[in-house]
């Protein structure tokens, strides 16, 4: 599903200033103008917007975790190790500084059911925010793990703990390599797939309501 054409999609169904020509997909002639539409456009963007930007947060959070499962292997592990937690810092509280909003707009959207009296309008509306909340609460707990990981990296004291050569002592590498890699401990790809499945229903859904009930 194309995200974009579908945010554009939805904008279109508000009665908000129309997009430019350019911006607009060329299947929609006119768009109907009703509470539900408006409440569909303004609160499913205003939720899925930042948490899309929370995805791309967790790319950058992705490839910091990798350089955490290899920095003591590094000559210069200190520096890499300050670097890393504080990217990991950073991210993680740009993700928990959305949540609150989206969590709104979610609320938003799921009240906004009310709005029609099409039975199958409101069960859609609300599908999609019940998908847009299962995706929430999991980058919600990805932000929360990442947290945790960056004040247990903060409390841990680098200088005073050197790392043999190869970044792990025998005991530790006897380990099972999941077992050494944080990204695997965090379930981090799982969880990414288990939110892209989320958002994606609620792309489908909410689309379909655009389509059917606020373009003509």
């Amino acid at each position: 599903m194309n995200h974009s054409l579908v945010l554009a999609l939805l904008l279109a169904a508000s009665p908000s200033p129309a997009p430019s020509p350019a911006a607009t997909p060329h299947t929609i002639v006119t768009t109907k103008s009703s509470p539900y539409c408006t409440a569909l456009g303004r609160h499913f963007n205003g939720a899925f917007t930042p948490m899309v930007a929370n995805d791309r947060t967790l790319t950058i959070v992705g490839s910091a975790l990798d350089d955490v499962n290899t920095l003591f292997s590094k000559s210069d592990y200190v520096s890499r190790f300050i670097k890393v937690r504080q990217e990991l810092a950073k991210e993680s509280d740009l993700m928990l500084g959305t949540m609150p909003r989206i969590q709104d707009e979610i609320n938003a959207l799921r009240q906004s059911a009310s709005l029609t009296q099409d039975a199958k309008q409101a069960k859609e509306m609300l599908d999609a925010a019940s998908e847009l909340q299962a995706a929430y609460v999991k980058q919600h707990a990805m932000a929360i793990d990442i947290q945790n990981l960056a004040r247990t990296m903060m409390d841990y004291d680098i200088i005073d703990a050197p790392h043999p050569l190869g970044g792990m002592t025998p005991d530790e590498a006897s380990l099972p390599k999941e077992w050494r890699d944080i990204k695997t401990y965090l379930r981090f790809d799982g969880q990414r797939d288990e939110i892209a499945r989320h958002e994606e229903k609620a792309v489908d859904t909410a689309y379909n309501a655009a389509t059917t009930a606020c373009i003509k």
